[in-house]
Protein backbone atom coordinates (compact mmCIF):
# COMPACT_ATOMS: atom_id res chain seq x y z
CA UNK A 1 0.00 0.00 0.00
CA UNK A 2 1.43 3.39 -1.02
CA UNK A 3 1.58 6.20 1.51
CA UNK A 4 0.61 9.73 0.52
CA UNK A 5 2.21 12.67 2.31
CA UNK A 6 -0.25 15.17 3.78
CA UNK A 7 0.88 18.74 3.25
CA UNK A 8 0.30 21.25 6.03
CA UNK A 9 -1.77 23.40 3.67
CA UNK A 10 -4.32 20.60 3.64
CA UNK A 11 -5.15 20.93 7.35
CA UNK A 12 -7.77 23.16 8.90
CA UNK A 13 -9.43 23.67 12.26
CA UNK A 14 -13.19 23.27 12.72
CA UNK A 15 -15.19 24.83 15.54
CA UNK A 16 -18.43 22.86 15.61
CA UNK A 17 -19.17 22.56 11.89
CA UNK A 18 -17.54 25.86 10.87
CA UNK A 19 -14.03 26.16 9.54
CA UNK A 20 -11.99 29.02 10.96
CA UNK A 21 -11.77 30.47 7.47
CA UNK A 22 -8.54 31.92 6.16
CA UNK A 23 -6.41 30.58 8.99
CA UNK A 24 -2.77 31.05 8.02
CA UNK A 25 -1.26 28.69 10.56
CA UNK A 26 -2.05 26.48 13.52
CA UNK A 27 -0.36 24.44 16.23
CA UNK A 28 -1.90 21.27 17.60
CA UNK A 29 -0.17 20.13 20.78
CA UNK A 30 -0.65 17.02 22.93
CA UNK A 31 1.20 16.68 26.25
CA UNK A 32 1.57 13.77 28.64
CA UNK A 33 2.73 14.13 32.22
CA UNK A 34 4.63 11.23 33.70
CA UNK A 35 5.04 9.75 37.17
CA UNK A 36 8.45 8.47 38.19
CA UNK A 37 7.96 4.87 39.43
CA UNK A 38 11.66 4.02 39.62
CA UNK A 39 12.58 1.54 42.31
CA UNK A 40 15.92 0.39 43.65
CA UNK A 41 15.97 -2.34 41.04
CA UNK A 42 19.61 -3.07 40.18
CA UNK A 43 19.26 -2.59 36.41
CA UNK A 44 19.82 1.19 36.74
CA UNK A 45 17.03 2.41 34.46
CA UNK A 46 14.39 4.94 35.46
CA UNK A 47 10.78 3.86 34.97
CA UNK A 48 7.73 6.06 34.29
CA UNK A 49 3.96 5.77 33.91
CA UNK A 50 1.82 8.20 31.92
CA UNK A 51 -0.49 10.22 34.16
CA UNK A 52 -2.45 13.27 33.01
CA UNK A 53 -2.74 14.25 29.36
CA UNK A 54 -3.63 17.64 27.88
CA UNK A 55 -4.03 19.21 24.48
CA UNK A 56 -4.48 22.61 22.87
CA UNK A 57 -4.88 24.21 19.48
CA UNK A 58 -3.49 27.64 18.61
CA UNK A 59 -4.28 29.28 15.29
CA UNK A 60 -4.04 32.62 13.57
CA UNK A 61 -5.25 34.07 10.31
CA UNK A 62 -7.09 36.81 8.49
CA UNK A 63 -10.29 38.34 9.87
CA UNK A 64 -12.94 38.21 7.16
CA UNK A 65 -16.29 39.94 6.86
CA UNK A 66 -19.03 39.68 4.26
CA UNK A 67 -19.88 37.08 1.66
CA UNK A 68 -17.61 37.50 -1.39
CA UNK A 69 -18.84 35.48 -4.35
CA UNK A 70 -21.94 34.49 -2.39
CA UNK A 71 -19.92 32.16 -0.13
CA UNK A 72 -20.13 32.75 3.62
CA UNK A 73 -16.61 33.53 4.84
CA UNK A 74 -17.34 35.81 7.79
CA UNK A 75 -15.14 34.49 10.58
CA UNK A 76 -15.38 37.78 12.50
CA UNK A 77 -18.93 36.83 13.59
CA UNK A 78 -17.69 33.34 14.56
CA UNK A 79 -14.84 34.75 16.66
CA UNK A 80 -17.16 37.26 18.34
CA UNK A 81 -19.71 34.57 19.20
CA UNK A 82 -16.96 32.32 20.61
CA UNK A 83 -15.81 35.09 22.92
CA UNK A 84 -19.32 35.29 24.37
CA UNK A 85 -19.50 31.64 25.46
CA UNK A 86 -18.03 29.82 28.45
CA UNK A 87 -19.16 26.39 27.30
CA UNK A 88 -16.95 23.74 25.70
CA UNK A 89 -16.80 23.79 21.91
CA UNK A 90 -16.37 20.82 19.60
CA UNK A 91 -13.03 21.14 17.81
CA UNK A 92 -11.61 19.12 14.92
CA UNK A 93 -8.37 18.95 12.98
CA UNK A 94 -9.06 17.73 9.46
CA UNK A 95 -7.81 17.70 5.88
CA UNK A 96 -9.60 19.00 2.80
CA UNK A 97 -9.83 15.47 1.39
CA UNK A 98 -13.43 14.25 1.30
CA UNK A 99 -13.99 11.18 3.44
CA UNK A 100 -10.83 11.65 5.55
CA UNK A 101 -11.21 10.95 9.24
CA UNK A 102 -10.14 13.58 11.73
CA UNK A 103 -9.22 14.18 15.36
CA UNK A 104 -11.98 15.72 17.52
CA UNK A 105 -12.41 16.92 21.08
CA UNK A 106 -14.08 19.48 23.33
CA UNK A 107 -12.21 22.68 24.11
CA UNK A 108 -12.62 26.13 25.62
CA UNK A 109 -11.57 29.33 23.88
CA UNK A 110 -8.96 30.60 26.35
CA UNK A 111 -7.57 33.57 24.42
CA UNK A 112 -8.37 35.53 21.27
CA UNK A 113 -6.72 38.61 19.86
CA UNK A 114 -7.43 40.71 16.77
CA UNK A 115 -4.92 43.23 15.51
CA UNK A 116 -4.30 45.46 12.53
CA UNK A 117 -3.08 48.84 11.40
CA UNK A 118 -4.23 51.55 9.04
CA UNK A 119 -4.30 50.36 5.43
CA UNK A 120 -3.49 46.75 6.26
CA UNK A 121 -5.35 43.51 6.89
CA UNK A 122 -6.82 42.62 10.28
CA UNK A 123 -5.50 39.38 11.75
CA UNK A 124 -6.56 37.16 14.64
CA UNK A 125 -4.88 34.67 16.93
CA UNK A 126 -6.74 32.24 19.21
CA UNK A 127 -5.96 29.48 21.63
CA UNK A 128 -8.30 26.64 22.52
CA UNK A 129 -7.55 24.46 25.57
CA UNK A 130 -8.81 20.90 25.40
CA UNK A 131 -11.20 19.56 28.02
CA UNK A 132 -11.26 15.78 28.20
CA UNK A 133 -10.07 13.11 25.82
CA UNK A 134 -9.46 13.43 22.10
CA UNK A 135 -11.14 11.08 19.65
CA UNK A 136 -8.66 9.69 17.13
CA UNK A 137 -9.68 8.14 13.81
CA UNK A 138 -9.56 4.36 13.71
CA UNK A 139 -6.91 2.79 11.51
CA UNK A 140 -8.33 1.12 8.39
Amino acid sequence: MALTAVLSKEFFVLVGTKNIAFATDFDFEINKETIDVTTLDPDGWKAYLVDLKSWKISCSGLVTRGTPGGTETNNDDLLTSLLGTDTALTMAVNTKVSGDKYITGSAFLTSCKESGKVGDKVTFSCEFTGSGALTFPANP
